[in-house]
């Protein structure tokens, strides 16, 4: 290897790309033919976002050595981030049938076929690639992104957290953990209540809450449901979806030695990115409600959403004629945001229905010292403290 080419190849991997380009120029005026020159200045156009040179230099050094792996390969990179889709396909598959295949051109492959939807394809890849590198933290975490798209949410939670033992600081990963954890679909346990993620076999109890219209006035209004049949149905096709993908997580309240259900429990239009979520809860009965099981189960709601799943802010959209939840709602530390006058239209009433919107933050969660006496005598826990 010439001398200046091993010096240009040290201030490369220093990361000081204006040095090592020199010093390429120096051996490009000499040889303008030599591969490894023209493949190192293809590499630092990339890097330094000349992406036109970088194109013309990987040609030229696939020109000159046409059977050079790693240059198919980082040109592949460089396609794939272009956008370039079929020629990211057709060098990356070049990389792969030459002698000792490196695992990035797998890699890119298999990101290649997942952004075409192959995701199959794209899994038998990814493996190929950790095959060769069992530490490739990025290919574990695309081989998790594809094992998601084909809803193998325990496969793809074991690829993420793979990812992040590699990588502690892999934020995409533990992002991407956080769509199809476990915990989502684990129940939340009180003393006295727990959460249970509702299923096919909760139908009839769950169309009872329905149709009792003095309950669903002040639980949820909008909420419409043409038979017992059909709402089984709903439930069928929610239960082979992970809540993230639904952007919601229906609960029922149950008793935990009894084991009949109590009510409902809510958290919906959850917005990972901006870590907030909608709450609710209802009690169908009144002798339930005065035995303290509305706030037990607000309390396992609230640990749930700000210890599990880590959110940010909690919101409460309550009827303005719904007093007593409004009162509640305050004393548990909900902040009032906002007052949208006339802003549902109720088909049964015929008439606007006014909302109150609050709303708890996580700092304030945290600062909020009836809660943690609450959950302490009800759950046996300060869910406040992290």
């Amino acid at each position: 290897m010439h001398e200046i080419f091993k010096q240009a190849l040290q201030q490369f991997r220093s990361g000081h790309l204006q040095q090592a380009e020199q010093l390429c120029y120096q051996l490009w005026a000499s040889n303008p033919e030599d591969a490894d020159t023209l493949h190192l200045l293809a590499i630092i156009y990339a890097r330094t976002q000349r992406t036109a040179l970088a194109h013309e230099y990987f040609q030229q050094a696939l020109a000159q050595a046409p059977d050079r792996g790693d240059f198919c390969a980082n040109y592949a990179n460089l396609l794939w981030e272009s956008g370039r889709i079929e020629a990211t396909i057709h060098y990356s598959q070049r990389a792969i049938a030459l002698p000792n295949p490196r695992p990035e051109a797998y890699n890119t492959l298999g990101n290649a076929l997942f952004r075409l939807g192959n995701f199959a394809e794209a899994i038998t890849h990814y493996r190929a690639a950790l095959e060769l590198s069992a530490d490739y933290a990025e290919a574990h975490n695309n081989l998790g992104q594809a094992l998601k798209a084909l809803d193998d949410w325990q496969a793809a939670e074991l690829s993420f957290r793979q990812a992040l033992s590699l990588r502690p600081d892999f934020n995409l990963a533990a992002d991407n953990l956080k769509q199809v954890d476990r915990l989502w679909l684990q129940p939340v346990i009180g003393k006295r209540l727990s959460l249970r993620r509702t299923a096919v076999s909760d139908a009839e109890y769950i169309f009872a809450c329905y149709q009792n219209q003095a309950f669903m006035h002040f639980y949820n209004r909008l909420v419409q449901v043409q038979s017992l049949e059909h709402l089984s149905q709903q439930l069928q096709e929610e239960s082979k979806t992970h809540p993230y993908q639904n952007k919601a997580i229906n609960w029922v309240i149950m008793h935990n030695t009894r084991q009949h259900p109590l009510g409902l429990a809510n958290l919906v239009d959850i917005q990972l990115t901006h870590r907030r979520a909608e709450f609710l809860v209802g009690i169908p009965e009144q002798q339930d409600r005065h035995a303290g099981s509305g706030l037990e189960a607000t309390l396992l709601v609230l640990d749930f959403a700000f210890n599990r799943l880590q959110l940010n802010k909690i919101i409460t959209l309550i009827y303005s004629d719904n007093q007593a939840s409004l009162d509640n709602n305050v004393a548990l530390g909900f902040r009032r945001e906002s007052y949208f006058q006339q802003h549902l239209w109720d088909s049964k009433q015929q008439h606007f229905i006014d909302l109150y919107g609050n709303a708890l933050t996580l700092d304030a969660f945290r600062a909020n010292r009836r809660l943690g006496k609450l959950s302490l005598r009800l759950l046996g826990r300060d869910i406040t403290q992290p």
